[in-house]
């Protein structure tokens, strides 16, 4: 087997593993509630509640473009004043497609720029998408939306998150062999 493929997958499956089970870890220790709590993390490293308060406010941000005033309800919900309400717990969050693109990132061989502007182009593009899922669902909760083909959002989600990878995937590639040509 090529020493180089084996050293990929296993950059990719040992970044992926630490990054998303190491959030599982990091969740419980963040949790007040949690047999090991820790309260440092938990005010001054929490990633996690970080990256929820970006998803939630980046929704209440396009809801008022949109027209609806909305608020936080707490650390976990966006509302639509006197109307309906998401709540984004942790599986929502999408951390384990995050971990993924940064365990894919950091597999690949490349200059050290180039691969933050790609980390950073990726993340920002899931997240994004995240945002807009919200909003969107949002919306549909305060309009009453009838649900398409009685899918789940998350499946939704998933489906157009790996799209986006695959795409995201191609396009760095291709910008990868470019340079490499240079």
């Amino acid at each position: 087997m090529n020493k180089d493929f084996l050293k990929y997958v296993l950059i990719l499956l040992i970044v992926y593993a630490v990054l998303d089970y190491g959030t599982y870890a990091f969740i419980g220790i963040t949790s007040p509630d949690g047999k090991y709590y820790v309260s440092f993390f938990d005010k001054y490293l929490n990633y996690v509640k970080a990256l929820r308060l970006i998803i939630l406010a980046g929704s209440q941000f396009w809801m008022s473009v949109l027209g609806y005033e909305t608020y936080l309800e707490d650390a976990y919900t966006i509302k639509v004043v006197n109307g309906a309400s998401v709540r984004l717990v942790y599986s929502c969050l999408g951390y384990g497609v995050i971990s993924f693109w940064i365990a894919f990132i950091a597999a690949n061989q490349a200059h050290l720029l180039f691969k933050l502007k790609w980390l950073l182009i990726g993340i920002f593009v899931i997240v994004f998408f995240n945002i807009i899922r919200i909003s969107v669902l949002l919306l549909a909760n305060e309009n009453k939306w009838p649900k398409v083909f009685n899918i789940d959002h998350h499946t939704v989600y998933n489906i157009i998150n790996y799209v986006l990878l695959i795409i995201l995937i191609f396009i760095f590639q291709n910008q990868l062999t470019k340079m490499k040509k240079d």
